[in-house]
C-alpha cells in the first residue's frame, strides 16, 4: 500500500471540502441575491466532491451552507477520510481486480489451415487464404485434402 498517495489523496479531499466551505460561506453571505440554479449547482457540486458536507447539512437544507468554523472543520476532516478510504479501497480491490485481467493473455488456438504463428496480430483474410492453399497444397502432396466445413479424405486418384 501506499501511505504517500493516500494522504495525497486525504489532502486533496481536504482541499475540496475548504474550496466549497469557502464557496458556501461567500454564498451565504449573499443568500438574497443569489439565484436558485446557483444555488443548486453548489448542492451538486457538494454531493459530488464533498459528501460529507452534503450529509451534514440534510438535517437543515434551508439553514446557512457553513454554519460555523467548527462544521467546517469537522467537514475537511470527514471529507478528507472520505477521499483516504475511497482510495485504499481502490488499491485493495480495484487495482488488483485489474491487474488479474490484464495478466491473462488471449489463447490463440491453432487451427488447421491457418498460420500458426504466435503474433497477437489477427491475419488479414488474404493472408489466410493463402495459408490455407498453401494447406491444401501440401495435403494434396501426401494424398489427403482436407476441408473447412468437414474432413474428407480423398485419393490422389480422386482428385484426378
Amino acid at each position: 500500500m501506499k501511505k504517500p498517495r493516500t494522504l495525497r489523496f486525504a489532502a486533496a479531499g481536504s482541499f475540496i471540502a475548504l474550496l466549497l466551505a469557502i464557496a458556501g460561506r461567500r454564498i451565504d453571505a449573499a443568500v438574497p441575491a443569489i439565484h436558485l440554479d446557483q444555488q443548486v449547482f453548489y448542492n451538486w457540486l457538494a454531493l459530488v466532491l464533498s459528501p460529507a458536507s452534503f450529509l451534514l447539512r440534510s438535517t437543515n437544507p434551508d439553514g446557512p451552507i457553513v454554519p460555523s468554523a467548527a462544521f467546517a472543520a469537522v467537514t475537511i476532516t470527514l471529507n478528507a477520510l472520505w477521499y483516504a478510504t475511497a482510495h485504499h479501497v481502490y488499491l485493495l480491490v480495484v487495482k488488483p481486480a485489474n491487474a488479474m485481467v490484464s495478466a491473462t493473455e488471449p489463447a490463440w488456438i491453432a487451427i488447421p489451415g491457418s498460420s500458426s504463428s504466435s503474433s497477437p496480430r489477427r491475419s488479414s483474410p488474404s493472408e489466410r487464404l493463402a495459408d490455407r492453399y498453401k494447406h491444401r497444397l501440401s495435403t494434396e502432396q501426401t494424398g489427403t485434402i482436407t476441408d473447412d466445413s468437414n474432413s474428407v479424405a480423398l485419393s490422389e486418384s480422386h482428385s484426378r
